[in-house]
C-alpha cells in the first residue's frame, strides 16, 4: 500500500516511519526541501536506534528503500490509498490543501488529519464525505502506541475499521472517538490532571518537583499496565463511590488558566525554550532531556511490545 504524509515538521517524519515499519511504500511531501531532507535523516537515525535495541527486525536501509521525499504534492498522493495531513493548524492552509487534494487524490483514497483540536470533517462537510476523518497521533508518533480515530455520524464505518486494522498491523493501539469533543480524549484527560496539579501548586501545599513525582512514580508507573476502569474494578466500585463522594467536591473546577501560569508567561518564563519555566534549564539542556526521554520511551516500548497490556 502507498501512504502519503503531507508535512515534514515535528510529527510528519515520525508518522511516515510508522508506515515504513509496517512494510508500506511511503512518500513524505513538504514545500520545503530542507525540511524533507531533515525528516529523512531523522527517520533513518530513529530506525537505526530501534534496530540497535532489537525493536525492529530489519536494518534501517531496508526500510528506507520504500521511502521517498518530494516537494510535489501531486506525485506524493498519486495512487496513494491513505493520505495523512500533518500541516500547521491554520485554516487557510488546510482549506487550500483540501481543495487541492480533492482534485489530485484517487476517488477511493482515505484522507485523515492529524489535527489535535479542530473538528475538520464538520468544518469541511463537502470534502470527501465519509472518507475524511481525524487520526490523531502522539509525539513521538513512531514510539507512542495510541492513535485517536475521531469520526462523526457521516463517517464511513468501513473506512474507520479499515484504518484501525491497518494501524494495528503497524503495532499501534487505535481507539475510536464517536463524535467531536474539544481536545478529543487524551488531551482532556491529561488536562484534567494538569488543572488539579496547578491548583495544588498554586495553593502552596506541594512543590512542582513532588507533583511531577506523583505522576511519574505512582500514576504513570502503574497506568501503562492497568487502566483506570480496570483499577476501579480491582479497588471495588463500592469503595470508588465512597471515596469519590468525599474528594470530588474538593477538586478544582476552574475554567481559566491559573495565575501561576499567566504570571510566568508575563515574566517570559516559558519553559525550555526560554531557559526557565517551572524549572531552570542550562543551555543545551532541552536537547539532553529530549534524548534521554527518547531512550527511556524506547525501553518502555520494548516492554509494551513484549507484554501487550491492552490485549489482556
Amino acid at each position: 500500500m502507498k501512504v502519503a504524509v503531507i508535512g515534514a515538521g515535528v510529527m510528519g517524519p515520525g508518522i511516515a516511519q510508522i508506515w515504513l515499519m509496517g512494510g508500506h511504500e511511503v512518500v513524505l511531501t513538504d514545500l520545503v526541501q530542507k525540511a524533507l531532507e531533515a525528516g529523512k535523516e531523522s527517520i533513518y537515525d530513529s530506525l537505526k536506534t530501534m534496530r540497535s535495541m532489537d525493536i525492529i527486525e530489519k536494518d534501517a536501509g531496508q526500510y528506507m528503500s520504500s521511502f521517498e521525499i518530494t516537494t510535489s504534492l501531486e506525485q506524493a498522493v498519486k495512487n496513494s490509498k491513505l493520505v495523512i495531513e500533518v500541516v500547521p493548524e491554520r485554516m487557510d492552509i488546510k482549506k487550500q490543501l483540501f481543495e487541492t487534494l480533492n482534485k489530485l487524490c484517487d476517488e477511493d483514497a482515505i484522507i485523515v488529519s492529524n489535527t489535535s483540536s479542530l473538528p475538520l470533517p464538520e468544518m469541511f462537510p463537502d470534502f470527501r464525505p465519509g472518507k475524511f476523518f481525524v487520526a490523531h497521533f502522539f509525539n513521538p508518533p513512531q514510539i507512542i502506541p495510541l492513535v485517536e480515530l475521531v469520526r462523526n455520524e457521516k463517517t464511513d464505518t468501513e473506512a474507520v475499521e479499515w484504518l484501525k486494522k491497518e494501524l494495528e498491523m503497524c503495532s499501534k493501539t487505535p481507539i475510536v472517538v464517536n463524535g467531536f469533543i474539544k481536545g478529543f480524549l487524551v488531551n482532556r484527560m491529561q488536562l484534567a490532571m494538569t488543572r488539579e496539579a496547578l491548583y495544588l501548586l498554586d495553593k502552596g501545599v506541594v512543590s512542582a518537583e513532588d507533583l511531577d513525582k506523583t505522576s511519574m512514580a505512582a500514576i504513570g508507573f502503574k497506568s501503562a499496565w492497568q487502566g483506570m476502569f480496570n483499577t476501579m474494578d480491582f479497588v471495588g466500585l463500592d469503595t470508588v463511590a465512597f471515596v469519590n463522594n468525599i474528594i470530588f467536591p474538593d477538586l478544582c473546577n476552574d475554567t481559566s488558566t491559573p495565575k501561576i501560569v499567566t504570571d510566568k508567561v508575563r515574566e517570559g518564563k516559558l519553559g525550555i525554550k526560554s531557559g526557565e519555566g517551572f524549572y531552570k534549564y542550562d543551555q543545551g539542556k532541552g536537547e539532553e532531556v529530549t534524548q534521554k526521554r527518547q531512550t527511556v520511551l524506547l525501553e518502555q516500548l520494548k516492554l509494551w511490545n513484549k507484554y501487550k497490556p491492552c490485549d489482556q
